[in-house]
């Protein structure tokens, strides 16, 4: 079997939907008519929806043609290890690669008429656990405007985490300072602060109010996107330990991991990190700096299911956790899911609240979320095929003609 040409899927994601403002699918197609659906986490790439299509079609083209999609590892080496002389993490090409790995595992399974799980050594559990970021539930169209007013309301917190608990949720995660800090909040400083007094006060009040409402009837996730200094977690992490938060995601910029280390010796919350890198490398360092307790890595960014199996493999030599990272599309979730069932140290899933809305639109079949947890699909490969007809109609430049480039 070898591959004969990609077609990518680029998505323009509605305002009020998460996931961020594009989403990116390719298919892989083969010569045995057995084809495969892959997605790259597209929002830490810097570039522009009809440049990352250029890109994928360009390493298709140099080194994915004639690919039989059973070699993993070769795929992976083409393109990180022998394309020219870039030899080392990056985000935009080892996106690529997830989306082209994810896609020849679909094809596999496909071609095999088994679940990717299956291939990777068979489940050890039959449901998925997830959380979500708590969404403020009103009609606003600016998301993040709406996060950034629900995550400063202590009152407004504690009754959207009462929602999602009722829903079913055991966990759910809130970012207390907001992807983008406000001058009252830093005073002048750039990334990485000490968030002033007033910050820190309004970011315990809103998990102690959580807290309140919910009881133990979920995990509380604190999200900060790497905005602080070492000393400035330190600070806030003594404030809310004592509500025993599951988790606190990646407190300072993810590439100094002494300085996340030196967080993770002074609290007692456990630390999360790996949204933000990329290779297995990386999470190696993690590992030998004692950095994080819970790897979040996306599916879609580290080199796709071979990738994270490896890394998911080296964690659970050290009895770090998995969680894998998903804001995006549902590919990056049905490749997650996958490995999530077969990975002895999976904790819990990120989800885009229950996995439905755009998802219901996009994929065949929909996702089956119940009480908190996801029931997988047993059909083969990935378990979810993309409604093609869909993703050409939600295109940025509007519904067209088949961008498709078959070789």
């Amino acid at each position: 079997m070898k591959v004969t040409g990609v077609e990518t899927f680029p998505i323009e994601v509605p305002p009020q939907q998460p996931g961020g403002p594009y989403w990116m699918f390719l298919r892989l197609d083969t010569d045995e008519g057995v084809s495969g659906y892959g997605e790259l986490m597209f929002m830490p790439l810097g570039f522009r929806w009809p440049v990352v299509s250029a890109m994928v079609e360009d390493l298709v083209d140099q080194a994915v043609l004639g690919h039989d999609p059973y070699n993993a590892e070769q795929l992976y080496d083409s393109i990180y290890g022998r394309a020219g002389y870039s030899h080392t993490p990056e985000k935009a090409k080892l996106a690529i690669v997830s989306a082209l790995d994810m896609a020849c595992w679909d094809i596999v399974g496909k071609h095999l008429g088994q679940p990717v799980h299956r291939l990777l050594g068979g489940r050890v559990r039959d449901t998925i656990r997830t959380y979500t970021y708590m969404y403020a539930g009103t009609d606003e169209t600016d998301l993040d405007r709406s996060l950034r007013e629900l995550w400063l309301d202590p009152e407004h917190a504690a009754r959207r985490a009462r929602h999602y608990v009722d829903l079913g949720f055991t966990a759910i995660k809130l970012d207390p300072f907001a992807l983008s800090i406000s001058d009252d909040q830093a005073l002048g400083q750039t990334v990485p602060i000490q968030f002033t007094m007033s910050a820190l006060a309004t970011a315990e009040a809103v998990i102690g109010a959580v807290r309140d409402e919910i009881g133990d009837a979920a995990d509380i996730l604190i999200g900060t996107h790497g905005q602080m200094t070492p000393a400035a977690a330190i600070r806030f992490a003594k404030r809310v330990e004592r509500y025993d938060p599951l988790w606190f995601e990646e407190p300072v910029p993810p590439e100094n991991m002494v300085a996340l280390a030196e967080v993770a010796r002074a609290t007692s919350i456990p630390i999360t990190a790996g949204e933000r890198i990329v290779s297995k490398y990386e999470y190696a360092r993690l590992l030998a700096h004692s950095a994080a307790a819970i790897f979040n890595f996306d599916v879609g960014l580290v080199g796709g299911i071979t990738e994270s199996r490896k890394i998911a493999t080296m964690a659970e030599s050290r009895y770090v956790q998995i969680s894998p990272h998903v804001y995006g599309g549902p590919m990056i979730s049905a490749a997650s899911v996958q490995l999530s069932l077969c990975s002895q140290n999976f904790l819990i899933l990120e989800g885009l609240e229950r996995f439905d809305g755009l998802y219901d639109e996009l994929t065949d079949p929909p996702f089956d979320w119940r009480e908190g947890f996801i029931i997988p699909s047993e059909r083969p490969g990935l378990g979810y095929d993309l409604r093609e007809d869909v993703a050409r109609r939600l295109r940025p430049d509007g519904p067209g003609p088949s961008q498709i480039r078959v070789y």
